[in-house]
């Protein structure tokens, strides 16, 4: 029977700690090692742990024997687990201004420090501090208890992987080795401040070859489900400033709020960062003694993630309550370590089957290519690997939710690689939306004139699909692929003799209902090439290719009638000026958006055999 939170246990947790220590020395633990016992499997693969330790903060108020329960056991068993580090998530006390509470955890933490092979960081949390609403630069440093007890002096005194700290103190950045390789950890206080962003940027900047690992007290928040993932405003900032345009951050892990979720992002060079959130702290005694367990298994190219109670498993079975949960939340992430670490900085598109050598941009509109936003916006990655992202953009001011006029869906083609499509729902008079592009490296060769922009040969392709009921007066000559500047300034820019107010290029929808290509090439403005009028609800595969001579267009596969009547050598654009999908332009304006699926286009400077096209896979 329970009597006070502090004085209930003492005969009890010196079983425990016993218990623990026969285990760490090889006794009898049978008992602890079968289904139903109290260590986690060890796998036997290529890898290592990562031990995390969630909010502490009602252990060091009520139960510092579950504290120190948890690093007892990381010590004890670092080696059978292959645990390489432990990072704590901050809310190391409940009360900031306790000094009892501080030395709780300074005793836990001991252990660690005891061994210089049990390395660790930590980061202060909303109770660590005095006031919990202030960034962390304009703090009363001298009087701050968490820079007290864990200041960065004492962490570099402990461990060779300390690697230094901010200038307050609250932010720290260490180095471990695992498996081989070694691992950057950046260990960010409750409330980052514009400096400490720029200096773990600098931080980042100066280790640009090490996979990094992001801890902070709060990021992610669970919604009312329960169980999905979602940014906090704090969170949003750092993955804006931080994480999204930082290709080594792989991993972020936080505390603070109770649960546990997890979300798989995208970066803004289209790889995955996994963002955990876990805190046991408002559960049964705290969280009675959870902690989280990070397996990187090498062999299967896995993340695998589970959380386990020491303290739980040093009770005997028979002993254990309902609520004393041994194990939970354990869940794998394939995460292919060798591709994932290596070339930070360059587009995942490297490694998509559809990008093939020439290819200048490639844009898949399925979910898989979508890259994460916190402000909810749109934005999808350029599968070539060269940067060209299209950002979803409105025109003519939509009224209503953005899914009544675009949806990424999961209907796809039988032939290319998209697993989806982008379904564009807008007209002129309703408005709608477009993707936009910058499109900063398709700068091409250079022309006659000098200038950067010309392509002297490509196959450029698209997978679209009209929707049941189009008409031409909602969605005449609206464009599939264009890029914006009209053909006089084009011509201009190039010292051409051609003018003309189309788009320079574009691949449209005419009133008709036929597929145009309208092109400026190294000789002036061409003729257009047209399709015949195309069926409603049907995927079609549309290829212009220009071997440098002529443009010639095909669908499906077959060549079209009206097409490659006369000489246009390549293809010329204007650098610097937008590339957009599901829209046409007049003059360098946009206007004429487009209604259907599109799944996927490519640029390739090539002239690419059938066998290549997307209509061949």
């Amino acid at each position: 029977m329970f009597t006070s939170q502090r004085t209930g246990w003492p005969t009890l947790w010196l079983a425990m700690l016993l218990s623990l220590l026969l285990s760490a020395c090889g006794g009898d633990s049978s008992s602890s090692n079968n289904d139903n016992g109290g260590e986690p499997p060890v796998a036997e693969t290529q890898g290592f742990t990562l031990a995390v330790l969630p909010d502490t903060q009602k252990y060091s108020r009520y139960s510092p024997e579950r504290y120190t329960v948890q690093t007892q056991w990381i010590a004890d068993h670092y080696e059978q687990e292959k645990i390489a580090f432990t990072v704590h998530l901050g809310d190391v006390v409940d009360i900031a201004r306790a000094p009892e509470e501080w030395a709780a955890a300074r005793e836990a933490m001991q252990i660690l420090e005891a061994n210089a092979a049990t390395p660790y960081s930590i980061l202060a949390g909303n109770h660590d501090v005095l006031n919990s609403g202030q960034n962390d630069d304009v703090r009363d440093l001298a009087n701050e208890p968490f820079l007290q007890h864990f200041s960065p002096t004492l962490q570099a005194g402990n461990f060779t992987t300390f690697q230094g700290a901010d200038d307050t103190g609250f932010n720290s950045y260490h180095i471990f080795e695992g498996n081989g390789r070694e691992y950057l950890v950046l260990a960010l206080d409750w409330r980052v401040s514009a400096n400490t962003a720029a200096w773990a940027q600098q931080v980042l900047d100066e280790h640009p070859t090490l996979p990094t690992i992001l801890t902070t007290h709060q990021l992610m928040n669970i919604a009312g489900d329960g169980e999905t993932a979602i940014f906090t405003e704090h969170g949003a900032m750092l993955w804006d400033t931080l994480i999204r345009n930082n290709d080594q951050i792989f991993l972020t892990l936080n505390g603070h709020h109770h649960g546990e979720a997890m979300m798989v992002a995208k970066n803004d060079f289209g790889r995955d960062v996994v963002l955990v959130v876990v805190d046991y702290q408002s559960g049964f005694w705290g969280g009675n003694g959870m902690m989280q367990l990070i397996s990187f298994n090498e062999t299967d190219n896995l993340l695998q993630f589970r959380s386990y109670s020491p303290w739980v498993a040093a009770i005997p079975e028979e002993d254990r309550r309902p609520q004393d949960e041994l194990s939970r939340w354990e869940f794998d992430v394939p995460m292919h370590f060798g591709s994932r670490f290596a070339n930070f900085g360059e587009n995942a598109g490297a490694d998509e089957p559809g990008n093939i050598e020439g290819t200048e941009a490639y844009w898949i509109l399925d979910r898989a290519h979508m890259l994460t936003s916190t402000d909810g916006s749109v934005r999808f990655a350029d599968a070539s690997g060269n940067g060209n992202v299209m950002t979803l953009t409105a025109y003519n001011d939509p009224q209503g939710d953005m899914s009544a006029f675009f949806e990424v869906i999961d209907d796809s083609a039988l032939f290319g690689f998209a697993e989806g499509s982008a379904r564009f729902k807008g007209s002129n008079a309703d408005g709608g939306y477009y993707l936009m592009s910058a499109g900063a490296s398709l700068l091409f060769e250079t022309s006659a004139a000098g200038k950067s922009g010309y392509l002297p040969t490509y196959t450029i392709e698209a997978v679209v699909r009209l929707p049941q009921g189009w008409t031409p007066a909602r969605n005449q000559w609206s464009g599939i692929l264009n890029h914006r500047p009209g053909i006089t300034a084009v011509c201009t820019y190039h010292e051409v003799a051609c003018s003309g107010g189309d788009a320079s290029l574009g691949l449209n929808v005419s009133s008709l209902k036929e597929f145009q290509w309208v092109s400026t090439s190294q000789n002036g403005k061409g003729q257009d090439n047209w399709s015949w009028e195309v069926a409603d609800e049907y995927w079609y595969h549309i290829a212009l290719v220009n071997d440098g001579e002529r443009v010639q267009m095909y669908v499906d596969g077959s060549l079209v009638m009206r097409t490659g009547v006369d000489t246009q050598q390549g293809l010329l654009v204007q650098p610097g000026q937008p590339w957009s999908i599901g829209i046409n332009s007049w003059n360098g304006s946009p206007g004429n958006l487009f209604a259907g699926d599109i799944a996927e286009i490519r640029i390739n400077s090539r002239v690419l055999p059938q066998s290549e096209w997307l209509y061949s896979h």
